[in-house]
């Protein structure tokens, strides 16, 4: 007879007999399988393995609790479990708990803090440098200046940092509320080309807009504003010197398309899949010396999910990428 109570328990849990031979599980246990089937005479060991099993069977029998966290091979499939072995009524408790969602989020926890600290404390060495030089009083006042607008340049990428920070926080934590209005996409291309004129200006970069004037979209004027500038930025900050981003707009099917094409390094196929996640930045990174933290990416796709919107990426390593956006034309 099955026992009821194991289905309240959210662990895995599976009653062997000291034969190993399995008596009842639930169904938590049950998920960390595909395809799984049991009948009277399974044992345990025939379909799940982890390291010290003998040793948590020899102290259950003994009347002591084994517990500890290891990985744990349910078939082909492993998880990093909390595993607890004891005895009771000449049955035998396996139980398993799946720690690894907790251990990905600790993991990402100090992937979090490295990279954050690792993005403050580079531009805040150069401004403190900067800011003992200026310190000299014999200084030349043309010198001085340049010195004041680097530390500065350095002090606004500190605060970027912060606000794509806040950004994906306010919209992870669905605190973002969106406004739509009738938007000019036309303008808001070249808009957005202005903001990132002192970009593409340092490297040459030449960004043509190919937009027909009349196209107007109802959308969130701020959050495709956002969308936009992260991809121009990021096409920029991929791009080689002296090379050419071209924004296109057209309207189709009741739909706006918008593509940000470079001719930059582009992106290997297997790491197409990981560029909106969150802190990862694709090995092309090396080739232009590029700087960030993979926050830009992260935030586009967000807000991409906000202004209900669909990104497609297409990428020739060392030939270029296009993103392009697709946006219905009335929400």
């Amino acid at each position: 007879m099955k026992n009821r109570l194991l289905e309240f328990i959210h662990e895995g849990v599976v009653i062997t007999g000291e034969d190993f031979v399995i008596l009842d599980f639930n169904e938590a246990f049950k998920s960390f399988f595909s395809g799984f089937n049991v009948d009277s005479k399974t044992k345990v060991i025939e379909i799940l393995s982890f390291p010290k099993m003998e040793l948590a069977f020899i102290k259950a029998i003994k009347g002591e609790v084994f517990r500890e966290e290891v990985p744990v091979y349910f078939g082909k499939k492993r998880l990093e479990c909390l595993v607890s072995v004891f005895m009771q009524e000449e049955k035998i408790y396996w139980i398993f708990y799946d720690m690894t969602n907790f251990k990905a989020l600790q993991n990402a926890k100090v992937d979090f803090v490295s990279a954050v600290s690792h993005e403050f404390m580079t531009p805040l060495g150069v401004i403190e440098g900067f800011l003992s030089i200026i310190d000299d009083a014999n200084m030349k006042p043309s010198l001085r200046k340049k010195y004041i607008n680097r530390a500065m340049a350095q002090l606004k990428r500190l605060e970027k940092l912060v606000d794509q920070l806040l950004s994906l926080s306010e919209l992870e934590m669905k605190k973002y509320t969106p406004e739509f209005s009738r938007v000019n996409l036309s303008t808001l291309l070249f808009e957005a080309k202005e903001e990132m004129a002192y970009r593409w200006k340092s490297k040459n970069i030449e960004v043509k807009i190919n937009c027909p004037e009349e196209i107007h979209v109802k959308t969130d004027e701020n959050a495709l504003m956002r969308i936009l500038t992260n991809l121009l930025s990021n096409a920029i900050k991929y791009s080689f010197e002296s090379s050419e981003v071209t924004m296109d707009a057209q309207e189709k099917d009741r739909c706006i398309l918008i593509s940000v094409k470079d001719h930059g390094v582009g992106i290997k196929e297997e790491e197409i899949p990981r560029i909106f996640e969150r802190f990862y930045r694709a090995s092309n990174s090396s080739k232009t010396d590029a700087k960030g933290m993979g926050l830009g990416l992260s935030l586009v796709k967000h807000l991409c999910d906000v202004i209900k919107a669909e990104i497609d990426v297409k990428s020739q390593y060392m030939l270029g990428s296009t993103f392009t956006l697709k946006i219905p034309k009335d929400v």
